[in-house]
């Protein structure tokens, strides 16, 4: 019978299993050793239960593999290689991801898989006016998955009801340019977001945390239609967002010269 079975097993797994880092192998032999074997009592001869994989990232998953299985070497340079910021790539196959370990045979598809886990890897290098419309450029891919072939959208979500707004990206330097146009959105505020698609795996994330060195950040207001008024800014989370405002209000003189000189 499989010992990993409770949630206070599972706990406890968990927390052995964080020890498996650049503490480990600060351990000597004998320490490594006796470590080694009352983790390996805790997993159990079968491994691990169903209720543990479902609950347990990949990267615990393969220690609990290496360790049942007295695979040392290749728990260490599974250690290393996180520790050297190199994760392992990974392949799509039928709509799910899996890493990509060649030192590690005999690894289930199940404790491979990483589809939950992948994220999207975004940059925003520039977010600005060109008329009266917003350009967006920056950068996005899948986590891990190794392709040139990757369709961005970036996608404009009002903040209180939820409308979405989607617009195709297209390649640009590296990475990729949008345009928004305001006048398809309605009043309210509305984050911004992009969205990664590759060999039919989709992320989303929300875009402005990571930035180019050349980003301008200050806020940018301009009139997109003669009621309407919109706003370029950054939230206090640093994510770019979009204000529409409704009746702006008669705006001052020197307000009504500088946007006819920025027309």
């Amino acid at each position: 019978m499989t010992l990993v079975t409770t949630d206070d097993t599972i706990s406890v797994l968990r927390d052995l299993l964080r020890v498996y880092d650049q503490r480990f192998l600060c351990l000597d032999g004998g320490q490594r050793e006796g470590l080694l074997e009352g983790t390996r009592k805790v997993i159990g001869a079968e491994g691990l239960s169903e209720d543990a994989r479902a609950v347990l990232p990949s990267s615990v998953r393969l220690r609990a593999f290496c360790i049942q299985h007295g695979l040392r070497d290749e728990l260490e340079r599974l250690i290393r290689d996180e520790a050297d910021g190199g994760p392992a790539g990974a392949v799509v196959v039928g709509g799910r991801v899996y890493a990509l370990y060649p030192y590690l045979r005999g690894v289930s598809r199940q404790d491979a898989d990483i589809t939950a886990e992948v994220g999207v890897d975004h940059r925003l290098d520039g977010a600005g006016w060109h008329g009266r419309k917003i350009r967006i450029r920056g950068t996005a891919a899948l986590q891990r998955v190794e392709t040139h072939r990757t369709a961005v959208d970036v996608v404009v979500r009002e903040r209180t009801s939820g409308k979405e707004h989607r617009v195709a990206a297209q390649p640009r330097d590296g990475g990729f340019e949008a345009v928004v146009d305001p006048a398809a959105l309605d009043p309210g505020r509305w984050d911004v977001h992009v969205a990664a698609t590759s060999l039919g795996i989709t992320r989303e994330a929300r875009l402005g945390a990571v930035r180019g060195p050349a980003l301008r950040t200050g806020l940018q207001r301009r009139t997109t239609a003669p009621d309407r008024d919109t706003v370029i800014y950054f939230t206090r989370g640093g994510h770019l967002a979009l204000q529409v405002i409704a009746d702006p209000g008669t705006p001052s003189l020197l307000t009504r010269i500088r946007r006819h000189l920025t027309r």
